[in-house]
């Protein structure tokens, strides 16, 4: 069946205007009844919304300004019919004039750049604006381009000129974007552009001065990733509250199982693949999903960005694909991310962090913190660490265990958690010398024999030497999966893959702990599927060990009749270990 008979729409991968959605027939989830929570009289007038990257809130962005705006009237039918807001009838819809910056255009190469192109930004909301309504009239010709402030100002006092009803609407979209890229590449640029008397804060107090004033700005809403440049902006916008967290905006970005649910048959003929849309949600559950805002939330979100990529990669090739093989090139700074942030926190932190994840442990914190002033701290403390990051993604909220009392945070999904490994293995492992110098005996495995033992006491003098350096603070079942892993990934011959996803006919998407490849793509081709067990000496007891011994065998045998293995020769592993040594290798 072709995709014209299917009428597939089109993909919204990388398109952020909502505009385009509607006239284009882009696919989309319906955000609009997050409306009637902004219109809430209860709702501050000036709400700031934090998102991880790649979640859609430039999208949302774009559809509250056809929305509000006055000049978009006309086109209240067509953009808006069918969706969730459009029976409400709100009083509120087109009545404002929106001015719209988004922050995300700012350059952040120097100091010069930075000012320029925040100006720039600036004047391209401006220009924007003066589009839409071409009876507004405002020059700024012959302005100090690095003068952003005066820009505004100068804006607003046209605008009040221009009209007396007071219907002004500010979004600010990506407000600290270019701020969190100086923060990961100049930290004094980062606290003089943020400290008192810098533009940025400077900006914001002339924003509040316009909010003040009752013919002038009546709501704002601003959009970012973290709380990081967000003491800097309320400290001159005080007036701004995070509203992150709230239950009502759980769902405001991202994307829920049930819109996924509507979007995969609209974007893939999932008919011509031979599957239906219950089994790729089933599929891209443990990589995409897991995100959650509000420890009251009722649903888990999925990244809507690698989502879209990953449909339209499965649309394109059809066929029915591994998610974590297709992940969104925009992701790809994650994991140096990771490390920046790990780089500029309070000593400690880091290994306290690594060693919580190793040993699978969530991640305890009384409460989050809304404002993160490295103005007045270099470095990270315990919660300003956790809150970041909680805010860009590498954590997110437990609804079942946090409550009143505090948060528990925990690692959202399989592709975080492959980000968290990578930092561990850079941070802790690469650097010592004993993980470099000290080899595997892998000849077995080069040579595709079924005797495993070489290889097997050769992991337990490897690990031997790891633990007793402590270059990992505890053993676990985890530090056993990535510290093999590492090594192995670092020797020449072998291909090996970390919970590999697998598809097993009647017991769904299973995750293999080691697949190690040999002569991967000749004729000769081998794959060692190897299960991982862990029992500390203290409770390793002869049941405990058979136990887990059945245990593994059964799970590795499942494995090896995955459809990936279909026609492979593959050979099948259960390894049990008691501590640092290989007990059994079967």
């Amino acid at each position: 069946m072709s995709e014209s008979e299917v009428k597939l729409l089109n993909s919204p991968y990388g398109e952020v205007s909502y505009e385009s959605f509607r006239k284009l027939k882009r696919a989309f989830a319906d955000k609009s009844a997050m409306i009637k929570s902004l219109d809430d009289n209860g709702m501050t007038l000036y709400p700031v919304l934090l998102r991880p990257r790649r979640f859609g809130k430039s999208t949302f962005i774009q559809m509250l300004k056809c929305f509000y705006d006055i000049s978009y009237a006309d086109r209240y039918e067509e953009l808006f019919a069918k969706t969730d807001i459009y029976d409400e009838h709100l009083e509120s819809h087109n009545s404002y004039h929106v001015l719209n910056f988004d922050f995300s255009r700012v350059g952040t190469q120097s100091s010069t750049v930075m000012y320029n192109s925040f100006f720039s930004a600036v004047a391209f909301g401006i220009d924007n604006f003066k589009r839409r309504y071409p009876d507004f009239i405002f020059n700024y010709d012959n302005l100090d381009k690095s003068d952003s402030v005066t820009l505004f100002n100068n804006f607003v006092s046209a605008y009040a000129s221009y009209s007396d009803k007071g219907r002004l609407y500010v979004m600010i979209d990506e407000y600290d974007n270019f701020a969190n890229q100086i923060l990961s590449r100049d930290f004094n640029l980062f606290q003089t552009i943020t400290s008192d008397g810098g533009f940025l804060k400077d900006f914001y107090a002339a924003i509040k001065a316009a909010a003040a004033d009752a013919g002038c700005i009546a709501k704002t809403f601003i959009t970012g990733v973290s709380s990081v440049s967000l003491d800097s902006l309320t400290s001159g916008f005080n007036i701004a509250l995070n509203v992150t967290s709230d239950e009502c905006f759980n769902e405001y970005a991202g994307l829920t199982e049930t819109e996924l649910k509507k979007l995969i048959p609209e974007l893939v003929d999932i008919k011509s693949i031979g599957v239906t849309a219950d089994e790729v949600i089933s599929r891209m559950k443990p990589v995409y999903d897991g995100y959650c805002f509000s420890r009251l939330a009722k649903s888990t979100l999925y990244n809507s960005s690698m989502c879209l990529y990953y449909l339209n990669r499965m649309q394109k090739e059809q066929e029915f694909l591994a998610p974590e093989k297709y992940l969104d090139p925009a992701s790809d700074h994650d994991g140096s991310k990771l490390q920046q942030l790990f780089n500029i926190a309070e000593d400690g932190l880091a290994d306290n962090i690594i060693d919580t994840y190793l040993s699978g442990d969530s991640f305890y914190l009384e409460k989050l913190a809304e404002n993160i002033n490295l103005n007045k701290s270099e470095k990270y403390s315990e919660v300003q660490l956790l809150s970041m990051l909680y805010y860009l993604g590498y954590l997110t909220i437990d609804p079942v265990l946090s409550s009143s009392d505090g948060l528990m945070l925990k690692i959202p999904n399989l592709f975080m958690s492959k980000l968290f490994a990578q930092c561990t293995v850079d941070l802790r492992l690469k650097p010592n010398s004993i993980f470099r110098e000290q080899k595997l005996d892998i000849s077995a495995l080069l040579n595709a024999s079924d005797d495993l033992s070489s290889f097997a006491c050769s992991c337990t003098e490897f690990l031997s030497s790891i633990f007793t350096n402590q270059v990992l603070l505890h053993m676990s079942e985890m530090a056993l999966n990535l510290v093999l892993h590492a090594k192995l990934n670092s020797m020449r011959g072998v291909v090996v893959e970390l919970q590999r996803s697998l598809r097993v006919i009647g017991k769904g998407e299973k995750y293999a702990d080691l697949v190690i490849t040999i002569n991967k793509g000749k004729k000769s081709e081998c794959v060692y599927l190897i299960e991982l067990k862990y029992a500390a000496k203290k409770d390793a007891t002869e049941a405990k060990i058979e136990s887990l011994k059945k245990e593994a065998t059964e799970q590795v045998q499942t494995y090896k009749t995955a459809l990936e293995f279909k026609d492979k020769q593959v050979k099948a592993y259960a390894m049990v270990f008691t501590g640092s040594e290989c007990v059994y290798c079967g």
